[in-house]
């Protein structure tokens, strides 16, 4: 082991490139060290970047990707604003315009705070955030909510309840999170179904998770879009989804809020017949239960172990023995 230095020159190797670096490329996710510690000696420090990278190339979209979007309603309110002021004098301008500013100005407050549940959604759970959820509480008071909103666009909400009620659907988790999970799928299944139309919503139990299933029957998603859904801004049809206002990021604020209460959302879609989306909640195992049942077995394998060992060792009688006479009670005298 050396404990001097006696020559120290440091190299710096890493790619010159100043586009976005390539994962699957060495030289742009691996910085090299070179330290010579004596003339025959070199320590070479390979640092890897490529989550550094990915990370900060995520960050980059995100930001680009809510500047555009934000950009969008804010020119569109400032534009209203100066045609308002504009045609004082007119007031059937001026209430056109007005609606077209309050449509804008609720887009934007939509764009807020779906930006802000991402972030919630994104964040890791802390035990202080936890609380006990019920999860048939939860997705019936969701149902409640949008039933309104469905009835505006001529759709009918159903629920299917084939989880029974003699076991628990309880979760530690983030009420607030899971609610805005189950909300969005409902907001877009209605969104998405033609006027008439039905959208089912399904809770039952699938061995140790329950299941949430939101269907519509709307145009379907085609199978190259499937694989993009839930990433953050992506629309199908950016336009209609736009003018339904949509924001591009409730599919994704779904599927982080899932996979950090230890689930996930899956979907199925066909083109022309609609899409069934599916939250799958882990359910906790009741620790007591468990332990009780875990020592009933125990006892069990016991009993039947000291049952068989009593008839392995206990004399068979013989062929000729009999048994021995029981004494009989005697008679009292009168």
């Amino acid at each position: 082991m050396y404990t001097g230095v006696s020559e120290a020159s440091r190299i710096t190797a890493k790619s010159s490139s100043s586009s976005p670096s390539d994962p699957s490329d060495p030289s742009d996710t691996v910085k090299i060290h070179i330290v010579r510690l004596q003339r025959r000696f070199l320590v070479i420090l390979a640092e890897d970047l490529g989550e550094e990278q990915r990370v900060n190339t995520m960050r980059r979209d995100f930001i680009a990707n809510v500047s555009h979007e934000l950009k969008t309603p804010i020119a569109a309110i400032g534009l209203l604003a100066e045609a308002v002021q504009q045609a004082a004098d007119s007031p059937e301008l001026v209430r056109d315009f007005s609606k077209s500013l309050v449509k804008e100005s609720r887009r934007l407050g939509e764009l807020s705070r779906d930006i802000i549940q991402l972030s919630e959604a994104q964040s890791a759970l802390r035990p202080e955030d936890r609380e006990p959820v019920s999860l048939r509480d939860l997705v019936r008071a969701e149902v409640d909510s949008h039933r309104s909103f469905a009835a505006q666009h001529g759709v009918e909400l159903v629920i299917t309840d084939e989880s029974g009620l003699q076991r628990d659907a309880i979760i530690q988790g983030r009420r607030t999170s899971l609610g805005s999970a189950v909300a969005n799928l409902l907001s877009n299944a209605i969104r998405h179904s033609p006027e008439g139309g039905r959208v089912g919503v399904g809770m039952s139990f699938e061995r140790k998770s329950f299941v949430v299933t939101v269907t519509d029957q709307g145009e379907g998603i085609a199978p190259e879009h499937l694989g993009r859904i839930f990433e953050r801004f992506y629309r199908v049809d950016g336009a209609r989804t736009r003018g339904e206002g949509g924001t591009g990021l409730g599919l994704s604020i779904a599927r982080h809020t899932m996979r950090a209460h230890g689930g996930d959302v899956d979907v199925w879609s066909q083109p022309g017949v609609g899409s069934s989306f599916t939250l799958t909640f882990p359910l906790p195992q009741d620790t007591a239960a468990s332990k009780t049942s875990k020592r009933a077995k125990k006892a069990r394998r016991a009993l039947a172990g000291q049952t068989a060992e009593t008839a392995r060792t206990e004399p068979a009688p013989e062929p000729g023995d009999r048994p021995a006479p029981q004494p009989q009670p005697q008679k009292g005298t009168q």
